[in-house]
């Protein structure tokens, strides 16, 4: 991929900002993504991801699922899930002077496999989300220009995941996709401020040779891990 084609500085949220609609249907058993944000077993993912679920876990590999407690933000497609395990986490950088056409990098679980997508910063959005709760909130959308080889189609399971700057710090979570418009779409930094720290210095930077890489470390190190939602069947 070339250099990022780099624009001015994000505007500021506004009432002609593009409407993203969502139509959040009645929960099914399903599979998404989360990092972890401190040392005392918190973890961050996507409302959408375990809102209505019966348990969650996270797959710590193979057969092994960990059961987490979750807790949803009313305002935001966010979610906390509580475990009593650990990892090193990841820091965020929340400053809103983001720059049009810069890079973005998504890791997690697309389809239920290991991957990862480059974005390129389009600008700001607006997500309303409708059906089993309603929200209304301005996200960040990216123009897709890379992804794992041998990735095609829906990026399903990549929610919840962390969207990274080139600094290596946490900008957004994935909330949304438009497959036929190759659009990624992530809550706005802002969002995240008081949900994990920030601490440049430990943060890895990460470039066009480096994503994949770096996106298996954090796996690996299950910094990054996968989402499981299980929900029960009645009547």
């Amino acid at each position: 991929l070339p250099p990022p084609e780099l624009g001015p500085i994000l505007p500021e949220e506004s009432p002609r900002d593009r409407l993203v609609r969502v139509t959040i249907d009645n929960p099914v058993s399903s599979l998404g993504t989360a990092f972890s944000v401190d040392t005392n077993g918190n973890w961050l993912t996507a409302r959408h991801v375990v809102d209505g679920c019966s348990e969650v876990g996270l797959n710590l590999g193979g057969s092994q699922i960990l059961r987490v407690e979750s807790k949803v933000s009313p305002s935001a497609d966010i979610a906390i899930l509580s475990a009593d395990w650990s990892r090193k986490p990841l820091f965020g950088d929340f400053s809103p002077d983001r720059q049009i056409g810069e890079y973005g990098f998504f890791f997690g679980y697309p389809q239920g496999r290991p991957g990862e997508v480059v974005g390129a910063l389009l600008g700001r959005n607006r997500l309303v989300v409708r059906g089993r709760y309603s929200s209304s909130e301005s996200i960040l959308a990216w123009t897709e220009v890379g992804r794992t080889r041998g990735l095609k189609g829906s990026l399903g399971g990549l929610s919840g995941g962390p969207g990274l700057d080139k600094d290596g710090e946490v900008i957004g979570i994935v909330t949304a996709e438009s497959p036929r418009r190759g659009r990624v779409y992530t809550v706005a930094p802002r969002n995240l401020k008081g949900l994990l720290d920030e601490n440049p210095d430990k943060a890895i930077p990460i470039s066009l040779d480096t994503y994949g890489l770096k996106a298996d470390s954090f796996r690996r190190d299950r910094r990054i891990a996968q989402v499981v939602c299980i929900v029960n069947e009645t009547g």
